[in-house]
């Protein structure tokens, strides 16, 4: 039995008494009953009454099927009468209730989403879910409560205090009526609970355990769809609870950081619907994806749409047509926000190759993130900061510096929710982030402003890590982080991990000693942690390739063939096809115009994103061709990294770091295949890329490596289990 408790559970009417009932759910229930439990699981009925807005428990439970419990503290003298739904109270903050009545909607509202899924109705379309409620009175005994309205016909079934022992609350729920559920219904119910359907929708189709229905490509993309629509159990409690104030979330690429997000936003919001709510991120892109997986959770939780003046998705900077957290922070401070020229102008000293454009990129390594470092910075020391915010989210926290958090901070309201999501081994900029206390200083007694170490009221963890990568294919991964860092690399390593402990932070396995310099190690990921719906899907594979060409023309005609065959032979849809091409700005626009080019004379249309709306990324019916700072955060079935060789190209101002790290951006976006190519004579890269290609596409890949000299790294990740962004 799992167990998941929103962590908002305290400072309620009613506290005491839910308390005592989830201690004996958790008792009544163990390792060998197959369900899941849920202390205030967040289905909201906008017309609830006070305190009785969303479900006190929630249990699914496969031989049981679905209970929804409505808990009430009232002493029996509280209850004057009841009157069909109706009770009529005395000596409390509310005149009447009807708790049935709650139980009821909310159970009703659940099987909506239920009856969505094919395998969870029958032929006349009702869903074949038990579903029970109860009302559970854990100051009032049974014997007492039938004395008094066990003989009347309205009467509800209820849970009272003598029943709330592991075998009595066990035996009273088990003699609810009906056959349980099957394992597929089962796993069906247990999906749809832990937000399959916000993520992507309603969904129609086999379910994600299944075998893909064909072997093409499209087939085989449409099951990664399906795959990836369930959360995992730590994802979907991390989802559901609120923290009583700071909270970090570090993962993996992959790992679902961004859906999490917004299902944590949608949730509070519909929780707390006068609470402002901001989420804000980096790459502008993202803004139409963020709003819409915020928008199918929300309709999850509660009903119709967010009302989005109190929850508001903005970019950490903002533009021309998008307000940004900066900005409005900025005005409610009395100062005037800056644009990005006038940053630049104020703050630059001087260009960079890739910010040429006049508008920011979110690209790491830029200098954007310094200049809106230095914009924040000057509201904090020149105005006066609003605390405006219930709650701020912050998704892609690697491409933010201090200024901006401590901004954050500053404007919101005690307890200061602050939640922020840090993609590890990704940061462009630096893989030692600095600590909490250094980014957000100390107060007058020299205590930590922010403290990441254990638990708020209610169990919430204020720091989480997530292993599992479920979007990449570990093939693709392994080569991303062993690419990405160098660690093959004739040269020796350019920037690494060197402890076990943080390389199991990112859910790998480490054989050997990084103090040996030079002597082998050897990184395997266990498929545990990588449980991609493809892994054992023998038509799927390669799903890693290297290609090389003897130039840049040769390499975009195999591209623009490889797609034709992907649209023709494999039945993708263009929109699942993309392509990020390395270099600088003027080298990767004008090889992704030149491949633009060649697709259209082979009947393809192609979105160059840097000539479009800078929040949008994908077009319908076309190939998407972007650059790496628009590329991040998203992703596609097959992915082309075009003009890999320019990571050895030292004439960049782009430092190698950075250069390898576009690399293993470029390639993270996949969810299926990666083809990675390049063009020139210079043997470095491909020999390396084509080794680690090699290492990782077997069975149970693994790679070996010499343990890099520390003080030969261009940059070393520290342990991960400090307190890092």
């Amino acid at each position: 039995m799992e167990f998941i408790a929103s962590g908002e559970t305290a400072g309620h009417a009613g506290a005491d008494a839910e308390q005592s009932v989830w201690q004996a759910i958790t008792r009544a229930f163990g390792p060998g009953d197959e369900g899941v439990a849920y202390w205030r699981y967040p289905i909201i009925d906008p017309n609830g009454e006070s305190f009785d807005r969303e479900v006190d428990f929630l249990l699914l439970h496969r031989d049981i099927g679905l209970v929804v419990v409505e808990c009430k503290g009232y002493q029996a003298d509280h209850i004057a009468a009841i009157e069909g739904d109706r009770w009529r109270l005395q000596g409390t903050r509310q005149s009447s209730a009807t708790p049935y009545t709650q139980a009821r909607d909310q159970g009703f509202r659940l099987v909506r989403h239920l009856r969505k899924e094919p395998g969870l109705v029958d032929d006349r379309g009702n869903c074949t879910v038990p579903l029970h409620f109860f009302v559970a009175l854990p100051n009032i005994g049974r014997e007492e409560w039938d004395d008094r309205f066990g003989g009347l016909p309205s009467a509800p079934p209820v849970v009272t205090s003598d029943e709330l022992t592991p075998g009595g609350l066990r035996d009273r729920l088990e003699r609810t009526p009906g056959d349980g559920l099957t394992g597929e219904e089962f796993r069906a119910a247990r999906a749809v609970l832990s937000g399959g359907q916000p993520i992507s929708g309603d969904r129609e189709g086999p379910a994600s355990g299944d075998e893909p229905d064909g072997e093409t490509k499209a087939e085989l993309a449409a099951h990664v769809e399906q795959g990836l629509k369930r959360l995992d159990r730590e994802q979907e409690e991390m989802t559901l609870q609120v923290p009583d104030g700071p909270q970090q979330i570090r993962g993996i690429a992959g790992s679902g950081k961004t859906v999490l997000l917004a299902g944590k936003a949608a949730q509070l919001h519909a929780r707390h619907p006068d609470w402002r709510i901001v989420v804000t991120f980096q790459t502008r892109s993202l803004y139409e994806t963020v709003v819409e997986t915020i928008r199918r959770y929300y309709r999850h939780f509660a009903s119709g749409d967010p009302d989005w003046t109190r929850l508001q998705v903005m970019h950490g900077w903002g533009g021309k047509t998008r307000r940004g957290l900066y900005s409005e922070a900025a005005q409610a401070a009395g100062v005037d926000p800056r644009t990005y020229s006038e940053a630049r102008a104020e703050f630059e000293d001087s260009g960079d190759e890739d910010d040429v454009f006049g508008e920011p990129s979110g690209t790491d390594g830029d200098p954007d993130r310094d200049l809106l470092h230095h914009c924040c910075a000057e509201v904090l020391d020149k105005g006066d900061p609003q605390e405006r915010y219930e709650a701020i989210l912050v998704d892609e926290a690697q491409d933010f510096d201090p200024a901006f958090f401590r901004l954050c901070h500053a404007v919101l309201r005690p307890p200061k929710r602050l939640v922020w999501a840090y993609d590890e081994a990704q940061s462009l900029q630096s893989l030692s982030a600095p600590s909490p206390t250094e980014i957000f200083g100390t107060d007058s007694r020299g205590r930590p402003r922010v403290e990441l170490s254990g638990a708020y009221e209610g169990g919430v963890q204020k720091s989480r890590i997530l292993r599992k990568a479920y979007r990449t294919p570990r093939p693709a991964l392994l080569l991303a982080h062993v690419f990405g860092m160098g660690l093959c690399r004739d040269a020796g390593a350019v920037q690494a991990l060197t402890t076990q402990s943080g390389w199991e932070d990112l859910g790998y396995e480490i054989e050997g000693d990084f103090r040996r310099y030079g002597e082998p190690v050897t990184l395997r990921r266990p498929p545990e942690h990588s449980p991609h719906p493809l892994a054992g899907v023998p038509a799927a594979r390669p799903f890693v390739r290297v290609e090389r060409f003897p130039d840049r023309g040769a390499e975009l005609d195999f591209v623009a063939d490889a797609i034709a065959r992907d649209l023709r032979q494999g039945e993708l849809d263009p929109a699942q096809v993309m392509v990020v091409t390395l270099g600088g700005v003027g080298e990767s626009r004008t090889a992704g115009s030149r491949l633009a080019d060649r697709l259209g004379r082979r009947g393809i249309d192609a979105n160059l994103v840097w000539d479009g709306d800078p929040d949008v990324f994908t077009e319908a019916g076309a190939v998407t061709i972007s650059r790496v700072n628009r590329a991040k955060g998203n992703q596609a079935p097959q992915v082309y990294v075009v003009g890999v060789d320019t990571v050895s190209d030292s004439t960049r101002r782009a430092s190698l770091v950075q250069r390898r790290n576009e690399a293993f951006v470029a390639m993270t976006r996949t969810t299926a295949w990666v083809t990675v190519t390049g063009s020139g004579d210079e043997e470095r890269p491909f020999e390396e890329l084509t080794s680690v290609a090699t290492q990782v596409s077997g069975k149970d890949p693994v790679v070996t490596f010499p343990a890099p000299e520390q003080s030969a790294l261009a940059r070393t990740m520290l342990d991960a289990t400090l307190d890092v962004f």
